[in-house]
């Protein structure tokens, strides 16, 4: 693990801290940025297509690829949400901490000039308690700190912290970057300006996009991932992995009362944002994996674009159910449109790469119990990783639902989808009618004994032939006892 992590520290150089250096190939081939009808080959070439890599992809780490479920446990803190911080976290909160790097100010046209202290996000420690989602593989948005990990590590999770390269923080240090240090990372429109980010139809107050074609930046944020990496996290989550806004620094001279002047290069001058992020992107994926193989990256979302290729795992958020403003399951993601998004995605599950459809469900729906089942089964059935939050739900039995391998593609007949994995079967009935279903369960299927775990009912086996009936609009799955 050491001597790979040496490897890749002297491929990109930078004094120990990766950074992107020319020699590494991007390795995927511009076909279209709309996912649309999907070539199944990587070899072939549809202009309606999305980007699909030249060169074979590496596998993700075999324990993704055989996971059924993973989920998150945000840690809310005192300063945001001080009555529903998550107990899965009890005690962790954030502070902000007064460092003693200072930075001059002016605090009116007629003033002078103000020291005031730079600060940074400091994680006040607690306990981690993993009962609750006990058998899930997988933790994402822990907080990011060493002690978390080693505590989640004890009681058997792997866990990955939420980090993002879109924009900055300008009241604090984000992600271990003072922006009045260095100014230069900020993304420069075309007037000239520093641009803010947009979220929720609104421009935030004090985030400004960054350039991730800007090597200050580059580096800095390849040390604050070497960081991570060192404290024991089993990977990242990347929000926010989308196509870039345009950089136009370098056509500018910046000035400004609260910063010496200051250079924005570019590392591909000649090469759009687009282009550079993927490059980065893809000696973030090269730092993790220098940690050991059985590291992870997991993007949100990449899917259908030319950054897809630098994640084990690219997050299909709401899916189907997207929270309290839906009321039940979005008419545009029916059961027909997720059969084909897994065709669009079959090169990139066939190299052993997975999505993680993200269900938002809502506990107070009394069709929550029902939506999980249908969400978890839509997903396993396609080879998608399952990920959602089950506290409340009455599904919680799904996080220890461990169905293995699929020993059968996918059986899809009028309506009725089932498919036979090592340790059970997942039946969807799509039709508006009750479906009864009888089954011949294949040699390698060794177990004599089946649950519904949906009601905890018994489904005998008798001559490998089981005889089931799922409800319309719903989803079973029998597990092997």
């Amino acid at each position: 693990m050491k001597k790979n992590r040496r490897n890749f520290l002297k491929l990109a150089g930078m004094s120990g801290i990766g950074l992107i250096s020319t020699g590494m190939t991007s390795g995927y081939e511009s076909i279209n940025r709309n996912v649309g009808q999907v070539p199944l080959k990587a070899e072939t070439i549809n202009k309606s297509g999305p980007f699909i890599p030249k060169d074979p992809l590496v596998p993700a780490p075999e324990w993704l690829q055989n996971t059924d479920m993973i989920t998150w446990a945000p840690w809310f803190t005192s300063i945001d949400k001080p009555n529903t911080q998550n107990d899965i976290w009890s005690g962790y909160d954030i502070e902000l901490e007064d460092v003693w790097v200072e930075k001059i100010v002016r605090l009116a046209n007629v003033n002078g000039l103000k020291k005031v202290h730079e600060q940074v996000l400091k994680v006040k420690n607690g306990t981690f308690d993993g009962k609750s989602i006990k058998g899930v593989p997988l933790i994402s948005h822990v907080p990011v700190s060493e002690i978390a990990f080693k505590q989640a590590h004890e009681q058997g999770f792997r866990v990955i912290p939420y980090v993002h390269f879109t924009d900055i923080h300008t009241f604090y240090a984000d992600q271990d970057i003072f922006p009045f240090q260095h100014p230069e990372v900020l993304l420069t429109d075309a007037d000239g300006k520093w641009v803010n980010i947009l979220m929720d139809g609104t421009y935030r107050f004090n985030r400004f996009l960054i350039c991730t074609n800007n090597p200050v930046y580059c580096k800095l944020s390849l040390a604050y991932i070497k960081k991570i990496m060192d404290w024991g996290a089993d990977g990242l989550f990347i929000d926010n992995v989308d196509h870039r806004q345009e950089c136009f620094a370098p056509d500018f001279t910046i000035k400004d009362p609260e910063f010496a002047p200051y250079v924005h290069e570019h590392l591909f001058p000649e090469n759009t944002n687009d282009y550079a992020y993927s490059r980065f992107l893809e000696s973030v994926y090269k730092l993790v994996k220098s940690y050991g193989d059985d590291k992870i990256v997991v993007l949100n979302s990449g899917i259908g674009t030319e950054f897809q290729k630098n994640g084990d795992c690219c997050m299909w958020e709401s899916f189907i159910y997207g929270g309290n403003e839906w009321e039940g399951r979005q008419p545009e993601q029916s059961w027909e449109k997720i059969k084909e998004s897994a065709i669009q995605n079959e090169w990139y599950l066939r190299s052993g790469r997975r999505i993680t459809a993200l269900s938002y469900l809502n506990p107070t729906s009394k069709e929550v119990k029902d939506d999980a089942f249908w969400a978890f089964s839509a997903a396993r059935l396609v080879d998608f990783i399952w990920w959602a939050e089950l506290k409340g739900t009455g599904a919680e039995i799904l996080y220890q639902t461990h169905l293995g391998k699929a020993l059968e593609p996918l059986n899809d007949t009028n309506g009725l989808s089932f498919r036979i994995f090592e340790n059970g079967i997942i039946v969807l009935n799509d039709s508006t009618d009750k479906a009864n279903l009888k089954l011949l369960l294949p040699a390698s299927f060794k177990s004599n004994r089946l649950i519904d775990i949906y009601n905890s009912v018994s489904v005998p086996i008798k001559n490998k032939k089981i005889e089931i009936a799922v409800p319309q609009k719903s989803a079973r799955i029998y597990f092997a006892s």
